[in-house]
């Protein structure tokens, strides 16, 4: 396979210098250009990362783009593996960090009656690779060794402006991959920008495209749009442009069923309760607990984010037996219609019945510390966090489980299906014909 081809030297590149500081680098991304450099390719910081250190912001990664072929990357580096299919990419390894690094691009060939791109591996130049990506500030290339941002689709002016705008025609982009209408509403969201005019009138011509997406990708995207902070601006914007209802069309019928205004956005007057306010209002929470905490809360607890407004009237009047059937009724056709996995599915269940318990557990004589043991506990005590944020309450019933897990010893302790499973048995031991005796539940002497 032959390597990607170089820039013309005959066409000036639009250059900044000075505007980012190499100390602000990751070292083993810098360590992967060097490296690609002395064996004789192009090698830049490309993409968000340079975005976000033009913007001082803190770059969640870094990546590399390069001349170098996936096979060249991976005889360079010992630390590599070459992933994807759709799109191969290079993986380097440092310990747990991945320093993700691709090969420059050319913008595919499709078919002439359907620019829905299934195959994305047709080498190319740098300036190639600028203009097949999706946004302006996403085409912006760091010069490591220049001290330079190259930039060949205007992405700097963008940045200064607040702006999201494709890179070519917007309409052709978004039906070339669907997918970029849930990245413009993300970077909308994350950076505070807006949609330039003619990527946001694409967006709403192509809303209906988003259907042709494998389903994990949706839903890796709606993960992010969840967790990276601006969850509840994510979610109006998705809500204005319909892809709510294209997304997920049972889960916006459920607020029709439960409300006679459906599923309102956020500036809506609805009455205190409504599960579109609690849903906002859950959003907003979770926002918080993201920037304060720079955690990033697991799919269960932002799936049971979603699940509560749903289950608002019914968590104190229905029976045990009864709320875990709604639970399940709920998020059955939503699930598996985003493909769900089945134990972040599970995990939202267990976190949504021990929320019951949890809230209620100051108005029984008995408190019994045993749900502080089980696995799930973590994140239910996240998630009635978040709750507690967002209905204003004291902050007693949160306070009390704190403490319950400061003081209890941490014994972590093995789900069994519902989240309350009574009295556990001993297990029985097995004896080795030595004599001795192992546990049957370890395996180990």
């Amino acid at each position: 396979m032959p390597e990607a081809k170089a820039s013309s030297p005959s066409v000036p590149t639009p250059r900044l210098q000075g505007a980012i500081s190499i100390r602000d680098v990751d070292p083993d991304a810098l360590k992967v250009v060097r490296k690609l450099v002395a064996g004789g390719h192009e090698a830049y910081l490309v993409g968000g990362c340079v975005r976000d250190l033009f913007l001082k912001r803190r770059p969640k990664d870094f990546d590399v783009a390069t001349s170098a072929t996936p096979e060249a990357i991976r005889k360079a580096f010992r630390n590599c593996r070459i992933i994807g299919r759709r799109f191969k990419l290079a993986h380097v390894f440092f310990g747990p960090k991945i320093i993700e690094t691709s090969t420059f691009r050319t913008t595919p060939i499709t078919a002439e009656d359907d620019p829905l791109i299934t195959h994305d591996n047709e080498w190319g130049s740098v300036e190639d690779d600028a203009r097949r990506r999706d946004f302006t500030i996403n085409g912006l290339f760091y010069d490591t060794d220049a001290d330079a941002i190259v930039d060949f689709v205007d992405g700097l002016a963008d940045l200064e402006r607040g702006v999201i705008r494709t890179i070519g025609d917007p309409l052709l982009r978004f039906q070339e991959d669907p997918v970029r209408m849930l990245r413009a509403v993300k970077f909308a969201a994350r950076l505070d920008f807006t949609i330039e005019e003619a990527t946001w009138r694409a967006l709403l011509d192509t809303v209906g495209h988003i259907g042709k997406c494998s389903r994990a990708r949706v839903l890796e995207e709606i993960y992010k749009l969840l967790r990276g902070g601006a969850a509840r601006r994510s979610f109006e914007l998705l809500l204005e442009a319909r892809l709510m209802t294209e997304l997920m069309p049972s889960y916006v019928d459920l607020y029709r069923k439960l409300s006679p205004n459906g599923l309102a956005g956020p500036a809506s007057k609805t009455r205190a309760g409504e599960p579109s306010r609690v849903m906002w209002n859950l959003l907003e929470a979770l926002d918080e607990y993201t920037s304060a905490t720079s955690q990033i809360a697991s799919n269960g607890v932002l799936l049971a984010v979603l699940f509560a407004p749903l289950l608002d009237e019914q968590w104190h009047t229905a029976s045990r037996q009864g709320l875990d059937r709604l639970i399940d009724d709920l998020m059955g056709p939503v699930c598996v219609s985003l493909g769900v996995a089945r134990r972040d599915r599970e995990l939202a269940r267990q976190i949504l019945m021990a929320h019951r318990r949890m809230v209620e557990s100051l108005n029984r004589k008995k408190r019994r510390p045993s749900l502080v043991q089980r696995q799930y506990f973590h994140e239910a005590l996240v998630f009635l966090g978040l709750t507690v944020k967002a209905r204003g309450g004291d902050g007693s019933e949160l306070g009390h489980w704190q403490r319950l897990a400061a003081v209890t010893q941490p014994l972590r302790v093995e789900s069994e299906g519902d989240y309350d499973s009574g009295p556990r048995r001993k297990r029985r031991r097995r004896t080795r014909p030595d004599g001795r005796r192992h546990s049957a539940e370890s395996g180990s002497p």
